[in-house]
């Protein structure tokens, strides 16, 4: 039985799933087999194509992957994304601890994934909303009470980058609520005189029968058809709203359950769980379920390091880091919108593996979560570099697709 081999994982420059993929190509893993294992992975949800390049650089002869979606990466809850794992790993008929450690990685990812949304949720005194994105319209000195259906102008809800995920499913209901804050009401009385009351003797009605805008919480309430969704945006019928009104929370309109002659129920028409709302029968929800915001990335990423460990027979029980991990700085832009590196996700599994870290040696993200969660699920030893037993006899270059002014690279080496 052939030995196994001690890795060695030198992240000087951080580490992402692709950099760790092409180093072990560097190492000697045929590219043929690793890039054909990914591009299986990503078949579980579109495909992808993967180019090997090989570089030379100041540092010797590297590998940089470059990884062609094809199709727009779908965001994905962790129970399907673990089953596309799993359809993944059996086609490659990975022995049990590569198999293993591939789960154990995407495992991490969804505990920071679930742990970063609860970050990025907003601290909130008592009583105090934060907007998700705006409403558009034509009118922005007056509004009417009621615009008819055939109104002029473009009527539409921006919600901002980080909430965009939400909006999955919207493009499937007739009609929406809206939830805005009435951001130009201006105090308000407990009496008023509502503008269809007109007479000789006007008749003042209790504010809670009316609604005027003007509210001790200025909180508005719009039932609005959805006449399209692109992208952050979701178009409507006419609003009667300002332009620029923030929007606070948006819900969809179920015919069945809001019992009004308008609408359909969208995704919900057919369900069984639609039936224990009509019939009032009580039960339980599920808790909220973590999304992966690039799953197929992750899936490629982790498949292809887990066929590379495998091929290399790496001891999974015998691999070293070196420390500290760089893992950049500044922001970075994606799915949540632009968080400062490192992210709600790398820093969570930072401190649940209380991995060696350093900020820096440049300002760009160098850290990725996935590359976090491989590095956390390998249980490395962390060793300081320049340790003696942090010696290599063959070594592999990663390299990144971000252009740092330094040689954005991952080193591995086996002994």
């Amino acid at each position: 039985m052939t030995s196994r081999k001690i890795l060695i994982v030198d992240p000087v420059m951080g580490m992402a799933g692709d950099m760790f993929s092409a180093a072990m190509i560097g190492l000697g893993v045929p590219a043929g087999l690793l890039t054909g294992a990914m591009e299986n992975a990503a078949r579980t949800l579109g495909g992808a194509i993967i180019n090997v390049e090989r570089v030379e650089t100041g540092w010797g002869p590297a590998v940089r992957l470059r990884i062609k979606l094809e199709s727009k990466d779908p965001h994905l809850g962790a129970e399907e994304a673990r089953s596309c794992l799993e359809t993944a790993l059996e086609a490659e008929d990975l022995a049990d601890d590569y198999a293993s450690f591939a789960r154990h990685a995407l495992d991490i990812l969804i505990v920071a994934e679930r742990e970063a949304h609860s970050s990025l949720r907003p601290t909130q005194e008592e009583g105090t909303l934060h907007p998700i994105g705006l409403v558009h319209t034509p009118y922005h000195h007056h509004a009417p009470y009621q615009p008819s259906a055939s109104a002029q102008g473009e009527f539409y809800v921006e919600v901002f980058p980080q909430f965009a995920a939400g909006l999955s499913g919207i493009e499937t209901l007739s009609h929406i609520f809206i939830i805005t804050h009435l951001h130009l009401s201006r105090g308000y009385s407990l009496t008023v005189t509502p503008p269809w009351r007109k007479g000789s003797k006007p008749t003042r009605m209790g504010l809670f029968a009316t609604r005027s805008p003007n509210r001790p919480n200025p909180l508005g309430l719009t039932l609005a058809e959805v006449r399209g969704v692109d992208g952050n945006r979701i178009y409507t019928s006419p609003l009667d709203l300002f332009d620029g009104t923030p929007v606070v929370d948006i819900k969809p309109h179920i015919r069945s359950l809001d019992e009004t002659i308008v609408g359909d129920d969208g995704w919900l028409a057919g369900t069984d769980h639609l039936e224990l709302h009509k019939k009032g029968i009580p039960h339980e929800h599920g808790g909220e379920e973590a999304v992966l915001h690039e799953a197929r990335d992750i899936l490629i990423d982790v498949v292809g390091a887990a066929k590379g460990l495998e091929f290399l027979k790496v001891a999974l029980d015998q691999v070293i880091c070196l420390t500290p991990v760089s893992v950049g700085g500044g922001t970075v832009k994606f799915s949540h919108g632009e968080l400062a590196v490192p992210t709600p996700a790398v820093e969570a599994i930072l401190k649940s593996y209380r991995i060696p870290h350093v900020s820096g040696p440049v300002e760009a993200e160098l850290l990725t979560p996935t590359g976090a969660a491989l590095l956390a699920a390998l249980s490395p030893e962390w060793l300081p570099r320049g340790c003696q037993r942090t010696k290599g006899s063959r070594r592999g270059l990663g390299l990144g697709t971000k252009n740092v002014g330094d040689v954005n690279g991952l080193w591995l080496s086996v002994s």
